[in-house]
């Protein structure tokens, strides 16, 4: 089935002037479709349904602020950006509780965290403002802001090699730094 870009950009245009018919047909026309990009990311049934719905829930609140010249990339990069979020945010989500149950376990079997625990995380930074910018910034973007090697070249606009070098050496220097 191809999804013809005139009827979507009519459909997303009634759909800003809140027509519910209009949006009744895109979402019929397309929502097969988005289901599976959906699913083929977040691996999980019920949360593709349920960020589908989210979606096109975004869609008919923010629908003045769609673009018309590529309806279908449109929709189908939305759908994708917010499966991604979600997998970023579960992914945060989980850390801090695993950060959180061995912090409670930890006090709770009466240890306070040694004076070495609490310096980790300022000689972690100390090495890290050591790195040179470029390897710094890759790593910081990779590792902190969740960003994948092809969104942080596009994001500082650098071959997709250097990145990787970067984030490789970088953390070589890292850990050579915090086992010294």
């Amino acid at each position: 089935m191809s999804v013809d870009k005139q009827q979507l950009t009519s459909l997303l245009s009634r759909i800003a002037l809140r027509d519910r018919e209009a949006f009744e047909a895109l979402y019929a026309l397309t929502n097969a479709r988005l289901f599976s990009l959906v699913k083929s990311i977040v691996k999980d049934d019920q949360l593709a349904a349920d960020l589908l719905q989210e979606g096109f829930l975004k869609l008919w609140f923010n629908s003045k602020h769609h673009p018309v010249e590529h309806p279908w990339a449109w929709l189908c990069q939305s759908m994708r950006n917010l499966a991604i979020d979600e997998l970023r945010q579960r992914r945060r989500r989980q850390l801090n509780d695993a950060d959180s149950t061995f912090l409670s376990q930890e006090t709770a079997a009466g240890d306070s965290p040694s004076s070495k625990n609490t310096k980790e995380p300022q000689r972690l930074e100390l090495c890290l403002e050591a790195l040179p910018y470029e390897k710094r910034n890759a790593i910081v973007l990779a590792y902190q802001h969740g960003m994948t090697h092809q969104e942080i070249v596009e994001h500082i606009n650098s071959p997709l090699g250097t990145v990787k070098s970067w984030i490789r050496r970088g953390l070589q220097e890292l850990k050579r730094c915090l086992t010294e």
